[in-house]
């Protein structure tokens, strides 16, 4: 039987094992991928899987770039995750930073490692987090929170954090209708002090955070920064967001008039929603009503897109659109 400590005892031969490309339950840990955009002052999502939770305070999340050939942080990653964030006093107030990872049965009743790279603009704390989230509809058992809670001083150079934590069971408790349950891992960079409990009384502060190669993996052990092929990882991402092309020629013989086509796209964790259906930048457009765009019939697997013109001719009406299909938990 394979337990925590034969998973700690055997880390060295995961990357090469039966194992490789599973230890990690973080999903864009190195930061790889920004599909929604590199640059944002709003919450909620932009690196694909993170989303940053704010109250009160301002701030600005950003990808950066890692200088080739450095080695203050190991493995030759490309990005880290950046939020510069101006607090504001109040008792409610935070910015954290977060994963969903889906299903809550996720290393429940099991001890789990978390590991990350971080640095800050001066000395400062942060706080690590876990959380059992049991989804939503009919009547789930309330989340459990402030799980193996670990406030730690960061310097102004990188350096490996290392929280473990023991899950408590999910015996007796009761999940959602809709599929959404999962296990959460939270960073803190700054919380009032309604959140006390969750974060070991970090307190308000502002400054700038970083943070690069997060992990989360079975028993009481950080091993190495766990690194899947960039197109496994991409797809993963996709499972919960992604941007779906359209690009086609109609002809349009009076304007108003209108073609709907089939898409098919990386099938989703549930039916996507779909953002506005937009003009993709690396495209051209010609006579197509902007106001009048939109995908319908979504499935986890695929939809359609409606165009509308606005002239009618015999030219060549070319479309190259793009819509952002959310299936986040």
């Amino acid at each position: 039987m394979v337990t925590d400590s034969t998973i700690a005892n055997t880390d060295l031969a995961f990357d090469g094992g039966a194992l490789s490309g599973l230890r990690n339950a973080i999903i864009n840990g190195n930061f790889d991928f920004w599909q929604r955009g590199q640059l944002q002052t709003g919450l909620g999502y932009l690196a694909d899987r993170w989303t940053t939770g704010r109250s009160g305070n301002s701030g600005t999340i950003s990808r950066q770039s890692f200088t080739v050939g450095q080695t203050d942080v190991p493995n030759e990653p490309a990005y880290f995750y950046r939020n510069i964030i101006t607090s504001v006093t109040g008792a409610s107030n935070f910015t954290n930073l977060s994963q969903y990872i889906e299903g809550v049965r996720t290393f429940a009743g099991r001890t789990v490692t978390v590991s990350f790279w971080a640095k800050a603009s001066a000395a400062r704390p942060i706080s690590v987090e876990l959380s059992q989230n049991f989804g939503t509809g009919g009547t789930p058992s309330a989340a459990v929170t402030a799980l193996g809670v670990t406030k730690v001083t960061l310097g102004t150079t990188w350096q490996k954090v290392t929280v473990t934590a023991t899950l408590p069971s999910i015996s007796g408790k009761t999940l959602g209708t809709n599929n959404d349950d999962y296990l959460a891992l939270t960073i803190w960079f700054n919380a009032g002090s309604s959140f006390n409990s969750r974060t070991s009384t970090l307190g308000q502060q502002s400054g700038t955070y970083d943070i690069a190669q997060v992990q989360v993996e079975p028993g009481p052990v950080a091993t190495p920064f766990e690194r899947r092929p960039l197109a496994t990882e991409l797809n993963l991402c996709k499972r919960y967001g992604q941007w779906v092309p359209f690009n086609m020629l109609f002809y349009a013989s009076v304007a108003g008039q209108y073609l709907e086509s089939s898409l098919s796209w990386h099938e989703m964790r549930k039916t996507p929603t779909p953002g506005t259906l937009e003009a993709d930048p690396n495209t051209t457009q010609a006579n197509i009503n902007n106001a009048q765009n939109f995908i319908g019939r979504a499935t986890p697997y695929g939809g359609s897109c409606t165009l509308q013109a606005t002239a009618g001719s015999t030219s060549a009406y070319v479309t190259g659109y793009r819509a952002w299909l959310d299936a986040e938990l």
